[in-house]
C-alpha cells in the first residue's frame, strides 16, 4: 500500500511539476518555476527512498546519497516560493544565494562517496539494504553522519519563516479591489504551509525515532518508512489540488515591490484601466484571435505585460477565462460577416474557420455560450438581417 501511495505522489508530482514548468496550468511566472523545482526535488528524494527500500538501488548504485543535498533545497524552495507570492517578484535576490548554503555544504562532505568506484559504492549500498541503519552509521563523507542534525534544524528554521510572512501579509490592509482573489491566494498558501509543517513535524518524530532506534540497536527500516508516508500524503495533495484548481497560480499580481521593501506599508487600491484598454484596443486592431492557435503566451508578448497580468486582467476584471474572451471576439467576427452576407459564398462552417475558430465543435460550443443558440438558429432568429 505505502509503494502504490509513493509512486501516485511521484507521479501527481512530476505531472505538476511538467505542467508549470511549460505553461499549461501556471503562467510560466518565477513563483510556478519555483513551485515546479519544490516538486522535482521532493519526487526526486522519494524515487531514491523506493530505490533504497525495495532494494533496487543495487542496479543504480550510483544514485545512493544523492538525495541527501536535495532534501536541504526543499525548505528554501517552499519559503522562497511563498514569499515568491505574496510579493509578486520576478527573479531571486543577491542575497538570496545564502539559501543554497546548507546545500553546497553536504554536497562537499558526499564528495568522497560521489567520487568513489561503481564497486565501492555498490558495497555500500548492500549494506544499507540489508539494515537501513548503516545509512547512519557508516560515514560515507568528510565528516560523521551526525551532519545530518543540520537538516531538522533547517526545516524549523525555514518553517518559521514560511508562517511569519504569511501572518505578517494577512496584518496588512487588503486591498478591496481585489480582497476575494487576494484572500483565495491567502488560503492556498496556508493550504501549502500546513502540508510543508505536517512533513516538518513527521520528520522531527522521525529524527527522534532515529535516535532511539540506533540507541537501543534497533532496526530501523520501519521508522523511514512511517516517515516516509506524510511527505507522500502532502506531495499528493499539493499537486492534485493544482490540478483541480489552477487558478490559485495567478498569484496577487497587483502587488508592488514598495509592500515588501517598508513592511509597515499597506496594499494599495489598485486598477487596471490602462490595460484593460491596452488588451480591448489590441483585439479590435489588430484581430489576434484570428489566429487558432493563439496562446495567452503570445499575446503577452505582443502586449509587453506578463502572462500573469494578462490571465489576472481577463479573469478578475473582465469576469471571464482567457479561452472565453478569445471567443467571444470570434463569435463576434463571426457573426459580422454572416450579417455582412458572407453565406451567400461561404458556408457557416468556412466562416468560423476565418474568425479564428479551429473547427465546427469549438465554434458551436462558443457560440451557445454567447448567444444560447447555434448559428443556425441565429440566422433563423435574424433573417431579415442577414
Amino acid at each position: 500500500m505505502g509503494d502504490f501511495l509513493f509512486i501516485g505522489s511521484v507521479f501527481c508530482a512530476l505531472i505538476s511539476a511538467y505542467l508549470l514548468f511549460f505553461n499549461k496550468i501556471g503562467f510560466q511566472s518565477f513563483s510556478d518555476k519555483i513551485l515546479a523545482t519544490l516538486f522535482l526535488s521532493y519526487s526526486y528524494c522519494v524515487i531514491v527512498f523506493l530505490l533504497i527500500s525495495s532494494g533496487w538501488i543495487v542496479h543504480a548504485p550510483f544514485l545512493y546519497k544523492t538525495s541527501a543535498p536535495i532534501n536541504y533545497l526543499v525548505p528554501p524552495l517552499a519559503y522562497l516560493y511563498v514569499r515568491s507570492v505574496l510579493y509578486n517578484e520576478s527573479k531571486f535576490e543577491k542575497k538570496d544565494f545564502i539559501h543554497l548554503v546548507p546545500f553546497l555544504i553536504i554536497t562537499f562532505n558526499y564528495l568522497p562517496i560521489y567520487f568513489s568506484s561503481y564497486n565501492e559504492r555498490l558495497e555500500v549500498v548492500k549494506l544499507v539494504i540489508i539494515r537501513y541503519d548503516n545509512n547512519y552509521l557508516i560515514q560515507d563523507g568528510f565528516f560523521s553522519e551526525n551532519i545530518q542534525i543540520l537538516r531538522p534544524i533547517q526545516s524549523l528554521v525555514y518553517l518559521v519563516l514560511q508562517w511569519k510572512i504569511l501572518i505578517d501579509f494577512k496584518k496588512k490592509n487588503i486591498t478591496t479591489s481585489f480582497k476575494e482573489h487576494t484572500l483565495m491566494i491567502f488560503k492556498w498558501l496556508k493550504k501549502f504551509n500546513y502540508c510543508i509543517s505536517f512533513t516538518n513535524l513527521t520528520f522531527l518524530i522521525f529524527v527522534f525515532g532515529v535516535a532511539y532506534s540506533l540507541a537501543n540497536k534497533q532496526p530501523l527500516n520501519e521508522v523511514v518508512l512511517y516517515a516516509a508516508i506524510p511527505i507522500s500524503i502532502s506531495l499528493l495533495y499539493l499537486s492534485s489540488y493544482l490540478i483541480i484548481n489552477p487558478h490559485v497560480l495567478a498569484g496577487l499580481p497587483y502587488i508592488g515591490k514598495e509592500l515588501k521593501n517598508n513592511p509597515k506599508s499597506f496594499i494599495k487600491e489598485v486598477n487596471y484601466e490602462l490595460e484593460i484598454a491596452t488588451i480591448k484596443s489590441y483585439f479590435e486592431v489588430h484581430k489576434p484571435f484570428l489566429q487558432p492557435s493563439l496562446t495567452i503566451g503570445q499575446l503577452s508578448l505582443s502586449l509587453d505585460l506578463s502572462p500573469k497580468v494578462v490571465s489576472f486582467i481577463i479573469n478578475q476584471c473582465l469576469n471571464q477565462n482567457f479561452n472565453d474572451f478569445v471567443n467571444s471576439y470570434r463569435v463576434a467576427s463571426l457573426i459580422e460577416s454572416m450579417q455582412q452576407g458572407g453565406l451567400k459564398n461561404y458556408t457557416i462552417q468556412a466562416l468560423a474557420l476565418q474568425a479564428g475558430f479551429a473547427n465546427k465543435t469549438s465554434c458551436m460550443n462558443a457560440f451557445k455560450k454567447v448567444h444560447n443558440c447555434t448559428p443556425s438558429q441565429y440566422i433563423a432568429n435574424k433573417k431579415d438581417n442577414l
